[in-house]
């Protein structure tokens, strides 16, 4: 089987763009520009979209934006009433959504994330049209554990995962014959804009001599923007010309606005307003030309977004030490474990030697380099091919 010409489905839980939605958006513009496929798209959380991720749908060519009502996919272990009725409410929403894309006949169904991909086994079984579809873990992602999705790990043609430890559920708890598990490590989904950095910081009233210490990531529990606030102000006691930028998305998300608050009001205790910039929505590529450090701690990843994009603006990268940022900046000093001590200690280094910033940041747009679009889709071709002899 081959890409060219296909009905291609990305289902995506909801329309914010985060790295999953950026990714999913980012493969349609290939799809359809080199592959000449027809791209659709499909939220299985709620219809409601935010204007970036509508901008960029837009620019990928993704022709139809669908959803078919609230997403509901669970059947529990147990015998109950309650159970009963999720297994009514599942039937109903499958089959709701088997009628809303039958008309658009895809061939190939691409998930990101994993009830999108519980949503695309069905699908798969479900849509005559289909050929292909696949388990995405990305890392940054809950499980239900629940019958559906247990059907639908043991009988998908394949697992991909974007770093390897996305795929120890697969090995641990769902005993998924190994020949299924793949590892693809995604794509640098973001293009580079030159601007002047003198400019970005007026605009966004930053001193033009700040060193300006970044951290782009959605407000989500798993995201250690706390920890980063703490150190920066223990920093900032040392150095006075050091801003931080905060920068996510609180449109939809009620657990990201009540985030927002509570660091919006650590800020205000702290009298830090005037050395703290925190966001919602603005242009991520903005943010990006105006950093001089690039950080990333939180409790579990994939192979994130941030630290590609950081990587891809030649910055040097403070983050967590998982697997996907180890596999992103090989033999890095700056990968670190989520402690005070070893963030004070990595952001120090880098305050106070401009040498190791450039040196730091050089490296790292050589390493991004071989992590293009083209490049993703070819290997994931190949998993494709693998997966249907198997």
């Amino acid at each position: 089987m081959d890409l060219y010409n296909k009905k291609i489905l990305l289902v995506i839980h909801q329309g914010n763009l985060g790295g999953a939605e950026r990714q999913g958006l980012g493969i349609s513009k290939i799809l359809t520009t080199k592959y000449n496929c027809t791209v659709n798209v499909l939220l299985t959380y709620s219809p409601e979209t935010t204007s970036e991720f509508e901008y960029f749908a837009k620019e990928c060519q993704v022709q139809n934006i669908l959803h078919f009502g609230g997403g509901y996919l669970l059947l529990k272990r147990e015998f109950s009433y309650k159970n009963l009725q999720r297994l009514v409410w599942s039937v109903k929403y499958l089959l709701r959504l088997r009628k809303g894309i039958k008309p658009y006949q895809p061939d190939i169904i691409i998930p990101f994330l994993n009830f999108p991909s519980k949503v695309s086994y069905y699908l798969y079984k479900m849509l005559p049209s289909v050929q292909f579809t696949f388990w995405h873990q990305l890392g940054l992602d809950s499980n239900s554990l629940d019958i559906f999705e247990s059907i639908a790990v043991n009988n998908i043609p394949c697992v991909i995962g974007n770093a390897s430890n996305c795929l120890d559920m697969f090995k641990n708890i769902y005993i998924v014959n190994p020949e299924k598990l793949f590892v693809l490590p995604q794509y640098i989904s973001l293009e580079y804009i030159e601007a002047d950095k003198d400019l970005l910081r007026m605009k966004y009233s930053i001193p033009k001599e700040s060193l300006v210490i970044g951290m782009i990531a959605h407000y989500r529990e798993e995201k250690y923007h706390d920890l980063v606030l703490d150190v920066f102000n223990k920093l900032a006691i040392k150095y006075d010309t050091i801003h931080l930028v905060f920068l996510g998305n609180i449109e939809n998300q009620i657990y990201a606005q009540e985030k927002y608050s509570q660091l919006s009001k650590n800020i205000l205790e702290n009298r830090t307003s005037n050395r703290i910039s925190l966001l919602s929505g603005f242009k991520v590529q903005d943010i990006l030309g105006l950093l001089d450090i690039g950080v990333l701690m939180s409790r579990i990843e994939g192979m994130p977004n941030a630290v590609m994009e950081y990587m891809l603006y030649g910055l040097p990268v403070v983050t967590t030490n998982h697997p996907g940022c180890i596999e992103l900046l090989k033999g890095s000093s700056f990968l670190i474990e989520n402690d005070e001590a070893s963030l004070f200690d990595a952001l120090e280094k880098l305050i106070i030697s401009e040498e190791l910033r450039v040196s730091e940041g050089t490296l790292n747009l050589n390493k991004i380099k071989s992590y293009d679009m083209d490049s993703y889709l070819v290997k994931m071709n190949l998993i494709i091919n693998k997966a249907l002899k198997i």
